[in-house]
């Protein structure tokens, strides 16, 4: 079954969840995962990818925004993540309706009052379908 983590941060402003998504896929591809970042749109995946092109800089992490790439992390929006089914970073307000093809999905929460209410109401959607859901409060 789909393991749900929710990674809270108490920052708020722009770029807090680009850096917890940022960090958590660091993370996962350290540890030999392939990761899906779900974007709002094309928009948002190409400005996460330039985002990532210049921070942090003191490390790299290969991604790409196209599906059918090699990259082990790739930046998608849309209905179809392609073959992945690893890790799913989701960025939007909503759960993808492919969320329970994933091994792992992780949710970002920054101390913004809107994303807040959007990440309770994806708890509460999680909860009620019985995936195992757990929480880390980030820095």
């Amino acid at each position: 079954m789909t393991e749900v983590t929710f990674y809270l941060s108490n920052k708020a402003g722009d770029g807090v969840r680009q850096a917890l998504a940022w960090r958590i896929a660091d993370k996962a591809l350290k540890q030999g995962r392939l990761v899906y970042i779900h974007c709002q749109n094309e928009a948002h995946a190409r400005e996460l990818d330039d985002a990532f092109w210049h921070t942090p800089k003191t490390g790299f992490l290969p991604h790409a925004v196209h599906q059918d790439s090699p990259a082990p992390v790739i930046l998608g929006h849309g209905s179809d993540p392609g073959d992945h089914h690893d890790v799913l970073i989701n960025l939007t307000d909503q759960v993808p309706d492919f969320a329970s093809r994933f091994q792992r999905v992780a949710e970002m929460i920054s101390g913004e009052e809107n994303e807040r209410q959007a990440g309770r109401q994806r708890f509460r959607f999680y909860r009620e379908r019985g995936f195992p859901v757990t929480t880390h409060e980030l820095g």
